[in-house]
């Protein structure tokens, strides 16, 4: 046979159900053709053909849970997330705001209060004084939160809604740290940018998740965009990027998806807000906040409106819930409409699912849900003395969050993302976060850590048949790293890896320099 790719001297990892390794693979046309040990076909026989010398090959990793559009608003953004105070804050988009001529917008992203010496956001005031004419967003590191300048605020209608921040006059501060408020603002304003702008956001994104290693992105589309364009963007645009997008439509409107003929519905529709703004529902209060322990943010009634009927017209169904009374709502309603209708092989995800219960633990593998999680999440801010989760959370709740080996052990599946910008996309990070966590108590083996971006993730969204191992007739996507993460398991070093080649459907999309 003739291919168009061979790749040999491989330390392949298929990930097939015996876990067999192999030294060389085939493609044709886009799928993986054979798999073997030893000497591979001629390579005469073959348009191109890549010497691995060793190289580790993975299945193509996946990110299960990422903003396309708001990553690609971080790459192109004022970076804040190693600002300690407000005046490094202001002196960093007043350089930025200075360097344009024009009115065009400047957008800070990466920003946490509980970075700052003043913990708090800046306002509209102190945003004022250095923008030079231009219109300023600043988005928190888990886009929760947004500040706006008064030049930004004449542009956007701010709902009037809590955690709206108002002086002692009752006006409008320009701090937004409830989703009601921020996530429409956000929408109004991306949706003010050109297109061609927009389509550049979703290009930065695939572009800097193929430098990772990522084939497939699980993208979160619509919501921060006003009339969801960037849908129609990667879908009528979608083969120019150098990865796939499966996209999950962030609406609660069911007939909205049918034009797209999309078998799933959500992502990140909010049932409570984040840790780092005290809007993560919580049974018990915040131990540096004894007034607040969060809230939701939708009925039972809404929820289950949506998911009934999801259910019944056999759509996929996903939904943000981090704190222990969010997930406790979403799980009994999924319960629920499962034991009106029937189980049926939907894998309806819980996206975050940081602070289960051992029931609700016990309930997702019962009922055949997905965990949607983010182990850099753990890496960041999990540290078993120390770290934000205690400093959020208090150490008895720390040490409860995201417990991948517990969700694992009562026969749950969990699939792996970054929620880029929150982190940005980097499976192999992932992948070391789980295996070697700071905090051991989360760590689990190779193979768990490898499938859960992988094999996992495409599980996740019914892709399993074509993606997540190395097999014969599966599309040939492929992620070649330097280190093998079974030698590294034992050694920080496993922290080290890195992309050498990224592969999408037989073709090279990202080669190491």
């Amino acid at each position: 046979m003739n291919y168009d790719l061979i790749l040999k001297n491989g330390n392949i990892i298929t990930l097939n159900e015996s876990e067999q390794r192999a030294d060389w693979v085939a493609v044709k046309d886009g799928i993986i053709s054979e798999v073997g040990l030893g000497k591979p076909p001629e390579t005469a026989a073959a348009k191109e053909t890549v010497d691995l010398k060793g190289a580790t090959v993975l299945p193509g990793l996946f990110d299960a849970h990422a903003h396309v559009m708001p990553t690609g608003f971080f790459l192109n953004s004022v970076n804040l997330l190693e600002s300690k105070s407000i005046d490094e804050v202001l002196k960093l988009l007043g350089d930025a705001c200075r360097e344009q001529n024009d009115d065009s917008w400047v957008f800070g992203a990466g920003f946490m209060s509980q970075n700052m010496k003043e913990e708090r956001f800046p306002n509209k005031t102190e945003l004022d004084r250095i923008c030079n004419g231009h219109p300023i967003m600043i988005a928190a590191q888990t886009l929760h939160g947004i500040s706006l300048n008064s030049k930004a605020m004449d542009r956007v209608d701010i709902p009037d809604v809590a955690d709206v921040e108002k002086d002692e006059d009752g006006e409008l501060k320009g701090v937004l740290l409830s989703d009601d408020a921020a996530f429409p603002v956000m929408g109004q304003i991306f949706a003010q940018l050109p297109e061609d702008r927009l389509f550049d956001f979703v290009k930065d994104c695939s572009n800097y998740a193929a430098a990772k290693g990522v084939t497939t992105m699980v993208g979160l589309m619509g919501q921060f965009v006003d009339g969801d364009k960037d849908i129609d963007l990667v879908i009528d645009r979608g083969d120019e990027l150098p990865i796939n997008i499966e996209v999950f439509y962030q609406t609660w409107d069911l007939e909205k998806i049918k034009p797209y003929h999309l078998n799933r519905i959500g992502g990140c529709l909010t049932l409570d807000g984040a840790g780092f703004e005290y809007t993560m529902a919580l049974e018990e209060p915040y131990p540096e906040h004894p007034e607040r322990r969060g809230f939701l943010l939708h009925t039972d009634e809404e929820i289950y409106q949506l998911v009934s009927k999801a259910h019944a017209n056999n759509i996929q169904c996903a939904f943000h819930a981090l704190g222990t009374r969010a997930i406790d709502q979403l799980i009994y309603i999924f319960k629920q409409v499962i034991g009106e209708q029937g189980p049926k092989d939907l894998r309806h995800r819980i996206e975050h699912f940081s602070l289960p219960t051992d029931k609700h633990m016990d309930m997702l593998a019962e009922l055949g849900l997905i965990a949607s999680m983010q182990p850099s999440f753990t890496g960041m801010w999990g540290q078993p003395e120390g770290g934000y989760y205690e400093l959020l959370f208090g150490r008895e709740r720390a040490d409860r969050m995201e417990v991948f080996p517990e969700i694992i052990k009562r026969g749950g599946i969990i699939c792996g993302g970054s929620d880029s910008p929150v982190s940005l996309v980097d499976p192999l990070y992932g992948i070391a976060c789980c295996i070697k966590n700071p905090d051991p108590r989360r760590n689990v083996s190779v193979t768990e850590a490898i499938k859960i971006f992988t094999a996992n993730a495409a599980y996740s969204v019914h892709l399993e048949d074509r993606k997540g191992t190395i097999e014969a007739g599966k599309d040939a996507d492929f992620t070649v790293v330097d280190k093998d993460p079974y030698q590294y398991a034992d050694s920080h070093e496993i922290y080290e890896m890195k992309p050498l080649m990224t592969i999408n459907g037989g073709k090279i999309v990202y080669e190491s320099k």
